[in-house]
């Protein structure tokens, strides 16, 4: 651990954002190739690691909180004619900030929708029997649809990402350290930390609660 570093993320943080990409990953291959009992484990997972991440963004670490970085509308184009989004912050910057609820009202939707769904064949969401062809039928093509909605905004959160790496601010690095330079960070001490183990301890008992509800009440 670096004496010029401070920590930015928790444990929990740091392990959602590794823990999406591997589990978005799992679901685009198992759902091109038609395995479907994998593909339901990895959406209940990812369902799971979802419910968790938003009550972190409630009751979590200072730099996790939803209401750190989700700014009003008038203090991101303040933001954006500063271009104070060009410059180092602790956690998200306010243009940031509108990306992570993207990506998470984004998810959560395909993740919703994915429990309605079926492929008319083998498989059919745990959901699936509780509405009629028409709305399944709909809930299988918005499936679809955000899950490349999804890959469009992860490419322009990535490349947002290496453009401030390329400035100076890795931003990258610091979802695998949880850390920062300290001449990139002002005050560091006031950053309030909650124990990322705690959420992941959560997550994992949701998924497992969340996988076997819904594997009982799935069929592929």
């Amino acid at each position: 651990m670096s004496a010029n570093s401070v920590k930015v993320w928790d444990s929990f943080t740091r392990v959602y954002h590794l823990s999406q990409l591997v589990l978005l990953a799992l679901l685009w291959y198992t759902g091109e190739e038609g395995i479907f009992e994998w593909h339901f484990i990895a959406g209940f997972t990812l369902l799971a690691l979802w419910l968790t991440r938003i009550f972190w963004g409630f009751a979590g670490s200072q730099t996790s909180r939803f209401a750190n970085f989700i700014k009003t509308p008038i203090a991101v184009v303040n933001a954006w004619r500063n271009n104070d989004i060009a410059r180092p912050h602790v956690g998200h910057n306010p243009v940031g900030g509108y990306m992570v609820m993207a990506l998470l009202l984004t998810l959560g939707l395909q993740l919703a929708t994915g429990l309605f769904s079926s492929d008319d064949v083998f498989s059919e969401g745990p959901l699936y029997a509780l509405v009629s062809d028409d709305i399944a039928a709909f809930m299988v093509s918005w499936h679809k649809t955000l899950f490349d909605v999804l890959l469009v905004l992860i490419g322009i959160h990535a490349i947002a990402g290496i453009l401030h790496v390329v400035r100076g601010d890795n931003v990258i690095g610091a979802i695998f350290t949880g850390r920062k330079k300290q001449q990139m960070i002002a005050q560091p001490t006031q950053i309030q930390f909650k124990n990322g183990l705690i959420a992941i301890c959560i997550w994992l008992i949701l998924s497992a609660v969340v996988n076997y509800f819904g594997l009982n009440f799935s069929s592929y």
